[in-house]
């Protein structure tokens, strides 16, 4: 018998990234988001696709708006789902084909399939050092798509379980990779609670079982 729901309206939303508009075609490539909003053509098509994203989402009447994921790179197969926080902390270096001692469970598709070429096809950065928060511009990515919209925006981003299972060890920092995904965590949380601060309080991230998490706080 339905007793918690019971007369309850649950809030509509969607996960997951949004189609990138084909006139969209610039990308952050590690960039800070300072450094292209100064660009007029990138700051033109960032914003007129954060609108089109919003507007898409308000007619089809939901109740939390996300923000489509347009700040990541159009890259191969959605790498920069995972690689946008990779390529802006401190400790990991370069992009690189992971090692024949990698031990990371997606290279054990069949040669031919089409994950085989996918994860074969991505490059990873290196562990060099230990890994620190440095700004992802997360509050200022929640706020250009809020001034659009008139619900709540839903911030959506990748843990660091799932951005583990990539990367190889190349420094003595580190003995094990447990300790790589707690500083990851640790480097994540830092930067959702900006995201709190700034005056988000819808947030998710995606985990290894490919469920997504909301709540109203940072979380490792």
């Amino acid at each position: 018998m339905l007793t918690v729901t019971k007369d309850v309206v649950l809030p509509a939303t969607v996960t997951g990234s949004w189609p990138r508009p084909r006139w969209f075609q610039d990308s952050m490539w590690g960039r800070p988001l300072d450094s292209c909003m100064m660009d007029p053509r990138y700051r033109e098509g960032f914003t007129d696709a954060m609108s089109v994203v919003v507007n898409d989402q308000t007619r089809a009447g939901l109740d939390l708006v996300n923000h489509g994921d347009l700040h990541c790179d159009n890259d191969m197969a959605g790498r920069s789902w995972h690689h946008y926080p990779l390529q802006r902390w401190k400790g990991l270096e370069g992009d690189y084909l992971q090692s024949d001692e990698t031990r990371s469970p997606w290279l054990r598709y069949a040669p031919g399939t089409l994950l085989n070429e996918i994860y074969t096809g991505w490059r990873w950065p290196r562990v060099t050092g230990k890994v620190e928060h440095y700004p992802l511009d997360y509050p200022k990515i929640w706020r250009i798509v809020q001034q659009r919209a008139s619900a709540p925006v839903k911030f959506g981003t990748c843990c660091s379980q799932v951005m583990g299972l990539f990367l190889d060890l190349y420094t003595e920092k580190y003995t094990d990779h447990r300790q790589v995904i707690w500083d990851m965590a640790e480097a994540m949380n830092k930067e959702l609670l900006a995201l709190r601060d700034a005056g988000s309080r819808s947030r998710s991230r995606r985990c290894t079982s490919g469920r997504t998490h909301t709540g109203p706080r940072a979380t490792r």
